[in-house]
C-alpha cells in the first residue's frame, strides 16, 4: 500500500506540480476555454444565466482536463518509452492512469475554485450541495479518465491524438445539455443525451444546486453505477503489457 501511494505521488508530480511549476502559462491556457464561455453566455444572455455557465464551465474543465490524458498517455509509451518501465514495475494500469490523471487536476485547480466562488456568491448554496457537486465533477473526472486510457490504449501514432483529443473534449463537454437545460432538446434527442455521462453531471449538479435533492437520487445511482461499470470494463480490457510500447 505504502509503494503504491508513493507510485502515485511520483506520477502526479511528473505530470502535474514539476509541469506546472516550470510552465504557469498553461495553467491559463486550460482555463481559457471556459472562461470565453462564461464570457459570452454574460454578454448575450445576461446576469440570470451565470449560475448555468458557471456549472458547464465546471464540467467542461473536468472533461478536458481528463481528455487531454490522452495526449500525456501517448507521450509517455510512443515517445518516452515510460509506459514500457512502469509496466515492469508492480504497478498496474489503473494505479498508473489515476497517478497521471489526478496531475493533470492541478493544471485545472484555479478554474475549479474561480467556478466554485461565482456558483457560491450567485446560488448561496449549501454545504450538502457542495458535497453533490463535488462527487458529480469526481464521477466525471474517474469516467472520463478511464476513457482517456482506453482510447490511448487503440491509438499508435502521436500525430492521431491531437484532433480526437479536441473533438472527445467537444462531444462530451459542450454539446450535450451542460450549458442549457435538458429540456431545450427535443424529445428523441433527450434520450440520446442521457447516453452522454455529462448530461447526468448537469443534472445532479443543477438539482443540488436547487436544493431538490429527491430529484437527483436516481441520476445519483445511475451516474455511480455508470462510473463503477467503466472502471470495471477498463481494468478488463486494459492489457496492460501488450499496450506497454
Amino acid at each position: 500500500m505504502i509503494s503504491q501511494i508513493r507510485a502515485v505521488i511520483a506520477l502526479n508530480a511528473i505530470n502535474g506540480w514539476i509541469p506546472a511549476y516550470r510552465r504557469p502559462i498553461a495553467l491559463a491556457a486550460v482555463i481559457s476555454t471556459p472562461f470565453s464561455f462564461l464570457f459570452f453566455i454574460y454578454l448575450f444572455g445576461g446576469p440570470s444565466k451565470i449560475l448555468i455557465a458557471a456549472i458547464g464551465g465546471l464540467l467542461f474543465t473536468i472533461v478536458n482536463s481528463a481528455t487531454m490524458l490522452q495526449t500525456d498517455l501517448l507521450f509517455y509509451k510512443l515517445d518516452l518509452k515510460f509506459q514500457q518501465i512502469v509496466a515492469s514495475t508492480p504497478v498496474g494500469p489503473l494505479l498508473y492512469t489515476f497517478g497521471l490523471a489526478t496531475g493533470n487536476i492541478i493544471f485545472t485547480l484555479p478554474g475549479i475554485a474561480i467556478f466554485f466562488v461565482i456558483i457560491v456568491l450567485v446560488s448561496h448554496v449549501s454545504a450538502a450541495s457542495i458535497l453533490v457537486i463535488i462527487g458529480a465533477l469526481f464521477t466525471t473526472w474517474a469516467i472520463f479518465s478511464m476513457f482517456s486510457y482506453l482510447v490511448s490504449t487503440r491509438i499508435r501514432e502521436m500525430r492521431d491524438i491531437w484532433p480526437i483529443s479536441v473533438m472527445f473534449s467537444i462531444l462530451f463537454g459542450v454539446v450535450p445539455p451542460i450549458y442549457y437545460p435538458i429540456t431545450s432538446l427535443p424529445l428523441f434527442l433527450q434520450y440520446v443525451a442521457y447516453l452522454v455521462p455529462t448530461s447526468w453531471a448537469a443534472i445532479l449538479m443543477k438539482g443540488a444546486i436547487a436544493g431538490d435533492f429527491h430529484s437527483i437520487l436516481i441520476p445519483g445511482i445511475i451516474y455511480t453505477a455508470e462510473m463503477i461499470g467503466v472502471i470495471l470494463v477498463t481494468a478488463k480490457l486494459a492489457n496492460w503489457k501488450r499496450n506497454r510500447i
